[in-house]
């Protein structure tokens, strides 16, 4: 699509996009942009030379704004597969010697490594756009973010550039924080360089999924440590966090939603494979509906909320020994520090316990009894969905419901004997397919129900429907009416 017109510099125009999604919902999506002077070059399909000057029009205040500035570049590294143009402020800078090296060492890396593994995780960088300027090479431009836009914009890509339309710069092109060590543009750029390639087929993808796979990038390449340090921690101590609505405020937050994104997306890579993972990237559907459809083409009878339930359990657990090891990681050592633990002082009662629309809250049993009843307030009209981790000296059994039903009260009756340790996790979910998913800037915005959770001893049947589950050693009792799975895992120790 081209849109022709009398531009003038410095005046903001709005343009207004509306995508229709397949659920029927309409996005709408503006860009309004103000235009700065500045010599501008079009592409004529022909390889850039070294030492050629651009101008490219690139956010230097905070994209959501839209305003544009004419940003002056120097090219200094041609590759196989890629231009690495630098700011000339930043030239100046660094000076002409330290520049050229960045470049031509982040150029090369490119080449022979960051490129390869790209197309391996999540294929082609034309995607179903298309190469818009017939030139294989894709644009990496080291531009001073920070210092105009702050911390948090260390890298991006923009989508309208892959198009035709007034003031893009036509070319397949990620935006690279300039004044980091050549550490850190590296895993920057692996990062934004998959964003452009999922962009290259649909620009309004889930962000637990988008993000995960950005972040999954940078492991897939070699930099596992980087993430784990980065964000991984920080999810660690915030489980309560949604998955399905990233946190976009600047923070700890905003790391710990980064941290969980790829959690999910590695959860889903080490489980169903890379090709399943790789699937997501051109499967028209998003976010939730995108995975079951993914799970669906791998040869996986799945829906979304059984791998959610058996994703959050591996992050309580991380034992690869349980249940062929859908309850843990291959590739990293992981279990949520943040967890309520409850000792054998019993009845215990914890009264408005938030609970975030696909977050999770995790308890601990210390010296459990043989017989306990786990009591949780109704959400309806969602759902809650409920964990029970049991070790005892045969091993660890896993117990998962999703419960959704209108009667007051949700109880589980848990009774073994020789108990050692019990986990209990507690989740806010919807009863189906889940289709509310977006970005947030405050908590508030989050679909949120405060419940009452009670440990009584004994069992404590409080509801006129009673259903018995029995496995060696175990008995595990859900009391519900209606709309209700359950799923009794268990591996003993060899």
């Amino acid at each position: 699509m081209d849109v022709y017109g009398d531009f003038v510099a410095g005046t903001e125009y709005q343009f207004t996009f509306q995508f229709l999604r397949t659920d029927g919902r309409v996005r709408t999506v503006y860009f309004a942009p103000t235009f700065t002077p500045g010599v501008l070059s079009n592409h004529e399909n022909t390889t850039e030379s070294f030492g050629e000057q651009r101008a490219f029009w690139t956010y230097l205040s905070r994209p959501e704004s839209m305003e544009l500035t004419a940003v002056n570049a120097t090219l200094l590294s041609v590759g196989d597969y890629c231009y690495v143009y630098m700011a000339n402020e930043t030239i100046d800078l660094l000076g002409e010697s330290a520049a050229i090296s960045k470049c031509s060492e982040l150029g090369q890396y490119f080449d022979d490594v960051i490129y390869h593994k790209a197309i391996e995780l999540a294929g082609s960088p034309d995607g179903y756009l298309g190469d818009i300027d017939g030139d294989p090479r894709v644009t990496l431009f080291l531009v001073p973010l920070v210092r105009y836009m702050g911390n948090a914009y260390l890298g991006f890509h923009v989508p309208w550039d892959d198009c035709p339309f007034p003031f893009s710069n036509r070319r397949e092109m990620i935006y690279i924080e300039s004044e980091r060590s050549l550490n850190e543009t590296v895993l920057i750029t692996i990062h934004e360089f998959n964003h452009l390639i999922w962009d290259n087929y649909e620009i309004d993808e889930a962000d637990f999924l988008f993000e995960g796979l950005a972040n999954l990038a940078i492991d897939y390449t070699g930099y596992w440590y980087y993430i784990t340090d980065a964000v991984t921690t920080t999810y660690t101590l915030h489980p309560e966090i949604s998955l399905l609505h990233f946190n976009r405020f600047y923070g700890r937050l905003w790391d710990a939603s980064y941290g969980q994104a790829y959690l999910f997306v590695t959860y889903l890579c080490e489980r169903f494979g890379a090709n399943m993972v790789r699937n997501l990237v051109n499967i028209r559907e998003d976010g939730p509906a995108a995975v079951e459809i993914a799970l669906a083409n791998a040869g996986y009878d799945l829906t979304f909320n059984e791998v959610y339930l058996d994703f959050i359990t591996a992050c309580v657990l991380d034992d690869v020994e349980i249940e062929s090891g859908i309850y843990g990681f291959e590739s990293c050592n992981y279990t949520i520090q943040s967890y309520t633990t409850i000792t054998n002082d019993y009845p215990v009662t914890i009264e408005n316990v938030e609970h975030y629309h696909y977050g999770f809250n995790v308890y601990r049993l210390i010296e459990p009894l043989d017989s306990f009843t786990i009591q949780i307030d109704n959400p309806y009209p969602l759902a809650v969905g409920v964990v029970v981790a049991l070790r005892n000296s045969s091993g660890w059994y896993v117990s998962q419901s999703k419960c959704h039903y209108r009667s007051a009260i949700i109880s589980e009756c848990i009774r073994s004997s020789g108990i050692e340790e019990v986990y209990v996790i507690t989740t806010l979910m919807s009863d189906e397919t889940p289709i509310d998913f977006q970005d947030v800037y405050e908590l508030a915005e989050v679909p949120l129900k405060s419940l009452d959770i009670s440990i009584t001893e004994g069992h404590t049947e409080s509801q006129p429907m009673y259903e018995q589950i029995i496995v060696p050693i175990l008995i595990l009792g859900i009391v519900g009416l209606s709309s209700i799975f359950i799923v009794v895992r268990g591996k003993r120790r060899t």
